[in-house]
């Protein structure tokens, strides 16, 4: 099971839809999350098809702002709980029978308003009786290790997040090929970059995921990267059915004397 999320900065641009079709298919994720979609949600019907997935929920946005979009794969059982203005809750089964709540997440841009989001995370925890997994855009970070340039964070916010964090018992799933998912790529300005785009896991739900994995996967068409969460990323490959390993022999090898004579050998 794969899950993406990506703060898409505008799922309206004909630009960023072709980005978007060319990241699931050289991702192939089972499930998809978008923030900032910036479109009415009627606008996904179209985009859901382009991109051939069989599920889809949208929630609009307001204006030019907000918007979320959840979209699925055909055969993936996704049961969406309910979906807020800054969340998607639903509810996932898996191959194997095991059930897990997964809440796609866009946290409040204004730090005076991120307790609302902190509260959302709690109000959702109270309903949780699975493994839960939560992604997205926090628009937060956990240390000034995860922000390069820039003023620094006030420490308040920064501890905030980290308690929310504990009091959930949810742990942050790090992301082994880099760093900062947000970049300020406008012109004129210090380049500042941030790590707001993450995963987070149940401590439970952890336990039984030994080979899950997390990366981030590059993007032009937004400042903000997308992350991938893959959940038998690390799990070894059978070699009885991995083709890249099997023995070829090519016949251009018979006329060698050193190949002839590994073959008498043999």
């Amino acid at each position: 099971m794969k899950i993406l999320c990506w703060n898409c900065r505008g799922a309206g641009n004909p630009a960023t839809v072709r980005e978007l079709k060319q990241l699931l298919a050289a991702n192939g994720p089972d499930i998809v999350f978008l923030c900032e979609t910036k479109i009415h949600s009627n606008g996904f019907h179209r985009i859901r098809t382009i991109c051939r997935m069989e599920g889809c929920l949208a929630v609009d946005s307001e204006g030019k702002s907000g918007g979320l979009a959840l979209l699925w794969k055909a055969g993936v059982n996704v049961f969406v709980q309910n979906y807020p203005k800054f969340h998607i809750d639903s509810l996932v089964s898996m191959d194997d029978g095991e059930k897990f709540r997964f809440t796609d997440f866009y946290g409040q841009t204004d730090p005076s308003l991120r307790q609302q989001s902190w509260d959302m995370l709690r109000r959702v925890k109270s309903m949780v009786n699975e493994g839960w997994i939560v992604g997205g855009d926090f628009n937060a970070i956990l240390n000034n290790s995860e922000k390069e340039g820039g003023r620094r964070k006030p420490r308040s916010l920064m501890d905030d997040f980290c308690d929310v964090l504990e009091e959930l018992s949810l742990t942050d799933v790090k992301t082994p090929n880099g760093w900062f998912t947000w970049t300020n790529n406008r012109e004129g300005t210090r380049l500042v970059k941030e790590r707001l785009d993450r995963f987070v896991i149940s401590d439970e739900f952890m336990e039984k995921m030994p080979f899950l994995t997390s990366q981030i996967v590059r993007q032009s068409k937004s400042n903000h990267e997308a992350i991938l969460l893959d959940m038998y990323g690390s799990k070894p490959r059978d070699k009885r059915v991995d083709h890249r390993v099997w023995f070829r022999y090519d016949i251009c090898w018979a006329q060698e004397q050193e190949a002839k004579d590994i073959i008498k050998r043999a």
